[in-house]
């Protein structure tokens, strides 16, 4: 049988590191930007108070229809 692992993080440090970082962010936003090729879906920055990123935004009918959202996310590359 495995052994347990114990994972300790310094919350901080990971926030500022990974969950704030600006290159990160700024990557996922040039990459949404490209993948987005549906005039009716849009691309909006989440700078929140415990992470930022990126949120593609695209109406519900839109997406039913066509499958927006899934080819968007498909196209994707961080």
């Amino acid at each position: 049988m495995a052994k347990r692992c114990r994972f300790v993080f310094n919350r901080k440090a990971f926030s500022q590191q990974v969950l704030k970082n600006e290159t990160l962010r700024s990557r996922m936003r040039d990459s949404a930007n490209e993948a987005v090729t549906d005039s009716r879906c849009m691309v909006r920055d989440h700078d929140g108070k415990n992470r930022s990123g990126v949120a593609i935004i695209c109406p519900a009918p839109v997406e039913k229809a066509h499958g927006t959202l899934e080819d968007t996310l498909g196209r994707m590359h961080v």
